[in-house]
């Protein structure tokens, strides 16, 4: 019986685990301009670059549905906002980038059916 309840949670481990890799995946590194994808109920979807610090990043999405969007990035533990999380299924906006991180722009679809969404990123150096 111990042993059965020890594979099913290595089992539901790795599975655990392809998921998140999954969806890690799905970041668009560097592909920041003028691009469409779906997202699956209760995904999401990143597309994150580094840029210099100091330049202004401007953003626009058009989705079917309102997403749950933001800019952020990772600092030591913390992830620090850029752009707070807003519902929206049209935006626009820019943010002035203070570090050297990777800045993630993060789309989260929590509507029941798949939305499709365009984005698009332009950089003004400093």
């Amino acid at each position: 019986m111990k042993k059965s309840l020890l594979l099913c949670a290595i089992i539901a481990a790795a599975l655990l685990m392809h998921g998140c890799a999954a969806k890690e995946e799905k970041a668009a590194h560097g592909d920041i301009s003028g691009k469409s994808t779906d997202i699956s109920t209760g995904d999401f979807f990143e597309a994150c670059d580094k840029f210099t610090p100091g330049s202004t990043v401007n953003y626009s999405f058009t989705s079917s549905k309102p997403v749950m969007f933001n800019v952020h990035y990772h600092e030591k533990h913390a992830k620090v906002y850029a752009v707070e999380q807003t519902l929206a299924d049209k935006l626009e906006g820019s943010f002035v980038v203070e570090s050297d991180a990777i800045y993630c722009c993060m789309w989260e679809n929590k509507n029941p059916k798949y939305v499709t969404m365009t984005y698009d990123m332009t950089i003004e150096k400093k």
